[in-house]
């Protein structure tokens, strides 16, 4: 049988979203996700509503990406996002 990935408390889970993105970059939602499960981690709610959660807090960003066909995160005033 398969250990399950623990869930974070929000607190944890954000502090760890910030700090993936400052060291990567722009992220899509499933990259974040695949990050998250090879340390045996995993957001409190389903990944993109949590995600949409900190948005709306101002603690990151997020658009669509055509060239990543969904949803690019990346920390407020990341310029690293590629058009598209």
């Amino acid at each position: 049988m398969a250990a399950q990935n623990e869930v974070m408390g929000e607190g944890e889970a954000e502090a760890y979203v910030v700090q993936l993105l400052g060291v990567t970059g722009p992220m899509t939602t499933r990259e974040i996700e695949v990050a998250a499960s090879l340390e045996k981690r995993r957001c409190p709610d389903q990944t993109v509503l949590f995600l949409a959660k900190m948005r709306g807090r101002g603690l990151i960003e997020g658009a669509a990406s055509i060239e990543k066909k969904g949803w690019l995160w990346q920390l407020p005033g990341d310029a690293q996002t590629p058009p598209g």
